[in-house]
């Protein structure tokens, strides 16, 4: 029986959600029994991910929007190994991969829409491109949204598949926390609030921090987390985290690990997660905490509104309303019953709505699909 080859495409060279999504993405489909291979750029992130997972991977770098070189290249390595499908992530590959299937032949490409978009692309080249795309993949109805407000598509043609996780990836086997929390210096009679993402003021960093001052004089017994760094090239945009941590005298209460790749092991520590990010198309670190079995908070936006509903699995304030923030967690600290309630209902939502098995089964669909009508 034939496997159907899939190249998964992403020339990104940053290493944030839509990248661990494509390497995810990557492992599952070969479990599944699929031949895979990364299309990415040489010595990124996601390559050298690749590599690891011992996936294969070809080296793709458009270098530009408009690249005859890349076309020439892409081009030759499609007639030589071509794939039964393209799956694309970074929209900026489309100009390179269109052009060079006019010569190679057809090949379905399927695009996810990882981001939202505010310039419209209704323009003569952008119809040329979305012409050649057989589906596309939004991760959230705001992002379904904004597709067909902004690009040159039929509603047809997009489907709302939220991104997976394994569960079982993220159940405590009784170490991982005892271990983090140590790691830390973090003890157990102490109440660890966290939250993870790049450290840029649009991820809602500084709100934390400012509802972290508020919380500590309430409850001297709490300590927060903010694990993530810096977009590669943009360690500027850091510096206010720094600065407010500083002007807020909170070098002894907030935690700033960095990076790390313990994800599952840094959600056991945590007694409960916060993300106040602004705006979020998505928002997978939310499902990660709630398959994490962890009591969440966000804010009140964009993708979140797939994920949580408010008293239900979650807590959910607006943005820039920071005393609502900070009373969500309050609430969260006097009432262990709420916490416990919402956590074991996060986890059943993980678990019902956003296993790996079910995005997995959508994705492979929407691939026999394309490739049935191809």
């Amino acid at each position: 029986m034939h496997r159907p080859s899939i190249a998964q495409v992403c020339s990104s060279r940053s290493w944030g959600g839509m990248e661990m999504h494509v390497l995810f993405l990557s492992n599952q489909l070969r479990q599944a029994g699929l031949n895979v291979a990364v299309w990415c750029a040489p010595d990124s992130e996601l390559s050298r991910h690749a590599v690891r997972s011992d996936l294969s991977i070809f080296n793709f770098e458009p270098g530009g929007y408009v690249n005859p070189k890349a076309v020439f290249k892409t081009c030759a390595q499609l007639k030589k190994e071509p794939p039964d499908l393209l799956h694309v992530h970074f929209g900026k590959d489309l100009w390179t991969l269109i052009p060079a299937l006019q010569s190679a032949g057809r090949i379905p490409i399927v695009f996810t829409k990882h981001i939202g978009t505010q310039k419209p692309k209704r323009d003569p080249v952008h119809r040329y491109l979305y012409r050649h795309v057989c589906r596309l993949i939004a991760v959230s109805q705001v992002i379904a949204k904004n597709l067909l407000e902004t690009h040159p598509v039929r509603e047809e043609q997009i489907e709302i598949i939220h991104h997976g996780v394994d569960v079982a990836h993220f159940q405590d086997p009784g170490t991982w926390r005892v271990s983090v929390r140590r790691e830390w210096g973090v003890s157990d009679d102490q109440f660890l609030i966290g939250t993870i993402g790049r450290l840029q003021d649009g991820k809602g960093h500084l709100e934390f921090l400012d509802m972290a001052a508020e919380i500590r004089q309430r409850f001297p017994f709490t300590r927060f987390v903010i694990v993530g760094e810096p977009t590669r090239g943009e360690a500027y945009r850091a510096q206010p985290i720094y600065d407010k941590i500083n002007a807020l005298r909170l070098q002894d209460s907030v935690l700033l690990p960095g990076f790390r790749t313990d994800i599952p092991a840094v959600f056991a520590a945590l007694d409960l997660f916060a993300f106040p990010s602004r705006a979020e198309a998505f928002g997978l670190v939310l499902i990660e905490a709630m398959a994490a079995g962890k009591p969440v908070i966000s804010t009140r936006c964009d993708g979140v509104l797939d994920i949580i509903r408010h008293e239900e699995n979650g807590l959910l304030f607006d943005a820039n309303q920071m005393q609502s923030f900070i009373q969500a967690v309050q609430n969260m600290l006097e009432q262990p019953d709420l916490r416990a309630r919402l956590a074991r209902q996060a986890l059943q939502t993980a678990v019902e709505q956003f296993s790996c098995e079910r995005f997995l089964s959508r994705i492979m669909d929407l691939y026999d699909r394309c490739l049935a009508q191809d």
